[in-house]
């Protein structure tokens, strides 16, 4: 951890927005706390990124540009049925074959290595957490950051020199890691974002934006170098209203990363429940 100030001018930008957001009840009074933290980390991921690049453009491992090992990072909790027809299936038919296909269970179970067991293809690894992440109580703040213990345990066990994240219950397009990586070398990018297909039922909408912004990225449509993988999600990203995903993303960009847009679908996102129903209404797909 560097010892390094607060970045006084985002504080100063975003204090308006944060003390709107504590008079309107969307920011818990404990999440001051929270913010002050992230504040101080900004410089220190900065500096730690400068470290990382050695004065190189980019922080690409030796092997980024050549035919490099990438890690199709995906997290489960007891649904094997969803993760091998979707995840895994696009996962072990992308284009590009030069896969680690590393899932992470939170505490999945004997079915989930049962199922995974049974492909037989060495690309794919698990490792299961024996006890499930401890997440908050509130369903709104449950969602916003569960997933986040196995996720940071793939990105620390991620032997590729890029990462890959895909949802157990999502699937990436065929040509989801080859499109994102030719990309990614062609753009000098550290970080890439691409578009997606929101899966409905009644139809579907397309998400993407050359201009990397919250609700316009989901959690698959990414693919960053593993030279990144000092930043982590938040676990405690609930306390600022903030996905952990998009709360990473954010992070990233404020450290400099540098991020890149590939204008074309790589991922399928098949919301449920509440999310998929507003969605769909905001589309006039109800």
């Amino acid at each position: 951890m560097y010892d390094e100030p607060v970045d006084l001018g985002f504080l100063r930008s975003s204090l308006p927005q944060r003390v709107q957001e504590l008079a309107t009840g969307r920011l818990r009074p404990r999440a001051w706390a929270e913010w002050l933290r992230e504040r101080r980390l900004v410089s220190a991921d900065r500096v730690g990124l400068a470290e990382l690049r050695e004065g190189r453009e980019v922080c690409w491992p030796p092997d980024a540009a050549h035919e490099p090992l990438v890690t199709v990072r995906i997290a489960t909790y007891q649904n094997p049925d969803v993760l091998m027809a979707r995840a895994l299936a696009s996962a072990l038919t992308q284009t590009y074959t030069n896969l680690e296909i590393l899932v992470v269970g939170d505490a999945a179970g004997p079915e989930t290595a049962k199922a995974l067991d049974s492909i037989g293809d060495p690309r794919v690894r698990f490792v299961d957490l024996p006890v499930r992440t401890r997440y908050p109580e509130r369903d709104r703040d449950r969602w916003l950051v569960a997933g986040s213990g196995p996720m940071n345990r793939a990105i620390a066990d991620a032997r590729g020199a890029w990462i890959a994240p895909c949802d157990d219950d999502d699937m990436m397009t065929p040509h989801h890691v080859e499109s994102l990586l030719e990309a990614a070398v062609r753009q000098r990018a550290e970080f890439m974002h691409s578009r997606t297909r929101v899966e409905l039922g009644t139809g579907a909408v397309l998400l993407g934006s050359p201009e990397l912004r919250r609700g316009q990225v989901t959690h698959g449509a990414v693919f960053y170098s593993a030279g990144l993988r000092h930043l982590r999600y938040n676990p405690r990203s609930y306390l600022l209203n903030e996905p952990f995903d998009w709360n990473l993303w954010r992070r990233m960009q404020r450290a400099g990363v540098r991020i890149g847009y590939l204008d074309e679908v790589t991922y399928l996102y098949y919301p449920t429940g509440p999310t998929r129903t507003a969605m769909a209404r905001a589309a006039g797909l109800a």
